[in-house]
């Protein structure tokens, strides 16, 4: 199925940037899934086994196995391990943030929730995992013609008619303390108890205007309060901003892209490339459905689709025009992960996203980036 014959990602670009992809505890058993990762990425980041749900599902119950396989794996390969995710409001269990009747916890159990699952988790792999996606989409998504506000706090999200972007976190903070502190405690406790690790903020649509403003202005001023904090390390306290670039032919606008990469990189920050993938055509509904409700591929949800010759061409060209991109920012981009292997295990099959197709065979986009 796979060519490992093809040039190696990884080592194409070993003088700009690490190359990254995800995985799950489930490839384990398919051993020429291996060799193919170990050929092309030496990044992994858990598609979900990393996520809240999937390590702390109920109060005093952890589950690390699934993560304790990732980490070991990548750790006897000299792979780097990316830590996703530690707050987040979708995929992580009510109890961390709300009542059993759904109305939020009061700020300091909420706060407690989050150093507990914090200690245990990054406490558990510190020193074993190279960056954590420490906060994950706390921004809200909706771009407006209003001016831009001035506070990154006026984005954050918060309560809202779709009960899949309530900001849980938010609300249970904003009971008996600041909403927006849910942020620094996050970082704070992620330094705190795996002081090895980069420590990333990860957002999508990270270069409309609105979001990517409110993230910088948000990177600046944790940074300035953890400054002023007693337990300063003469380190950077948010280092790193994760663009997750779900990029699409139809709404990415890469001059968008180089505007946010402008603006992050004067941060004095890090950057990833955290979850890239580029769709074409009309998204399938009920696929949209089943990402927003996990974000994990269904085959039983939508078949995966064969780009025609001129998506191809044109697909390839956007990949193209946005590793060119990354190349001009190389001194600032950490790392480029794709978020799936091929298109028929891609959470976006619908919209044929990635350089291998379905059957693992490499893509006009393949030979497109590996030409530059």
């Amino acid at each position: 199925m796979w060519d490992l014959t093809l040039p190696s990602l990884w080592r194409h670009f070993e003088k700009a940037f690490r190359i990254g992809n995800i995985i799950s505890a489930r490839d384990f058993d398919d051993a020429e899934l291996l060799r193919m990762y170990t050929h092309h990425y030496n990044a992994v980041t858990a598609e979900n086994d990393m996520k809240p749900e999937s390590i702390n599902p109920e109060r005093g119950v952890f589950c690390f196995e699934k993560a304790d396989k990732i980490v070991e794996w990548a750790n006897k390969n000299a792979i780097d391990v990316i830590g996703h995710t530690l707050v987040w409001h979708g995929q992580t269990p009510s109890w961390f943030t709300r009542n059993q009747d759904g109305t939020p916890l009061t700020y300091g159990e909420a706060r407690e929730n989050m150093q507990n699952f914090i200690k245990a988790y990054a406490g558990r792999y510190s020193g074993k995992i190279h960056a954590w996606d420490v906060v994950n989409e706390a921004f809200v998504d909706t771009e407006t013609d209003e001016p831009y506000s001035g506070s990154w706090r006026d984005y954050l999200r918060r309560q809202t008619d779709n009960p899949r972007a309530v900001g849980h976190w938010f609300l249970a903070y904003e009971n008996g303390g600041n909403g927006a502190d849910f942020v620094f405690d996050a970082f704070y406790f992620a330094r705190k108890y795996d002081p090895h690790a980069t420590l990333y903020y990860n957002e999508y649509n990270e270069e409309y205007l609105h979001k990517r403003l409110a993230i910088a202005d948000m990177v600046a001023d944790i940074n300035n309060q953890w400054r002023a904090h007693p337990d300063y390390d003469d380190r950077l306290l948010i280092e790193g901003i994760g663009m997750q670039s779900h990029h699409s032919d139809m709404y990415t606008d890469i001059g968008n892209v180089r505007a946010a990469l402008e603006k992050f990189s004067g941060l004095g920050v890090v950057i990833a490339i955290s979850e890239m993938d580029i769709t074409f055509g009309v998204e399938d509904s009920a696929a949209s459905a089943a990402a927003i409700g996990g974000g994990q591929a269904d085959s039983a949800v939508s078949a995966r689709v064969t780009l025609a010759p001129e998506q191809a061409r044109k697909q390839a060209e956007m990949y193209e025009g946005l590793f060119r991109l990354y190349l001009e920012y190389a001194e600032y981009i950490e790392r480029v992960t794709f978020w799936g292997k091929n298109d028929g295990q891609s959470w976006r099959k619908w919209g044929s996203p990635l350089l291998f197709d379905g059957d693992g065979g490499a893509k006009e986009a393949f030979f497109g980036v590996v030409e530059i």
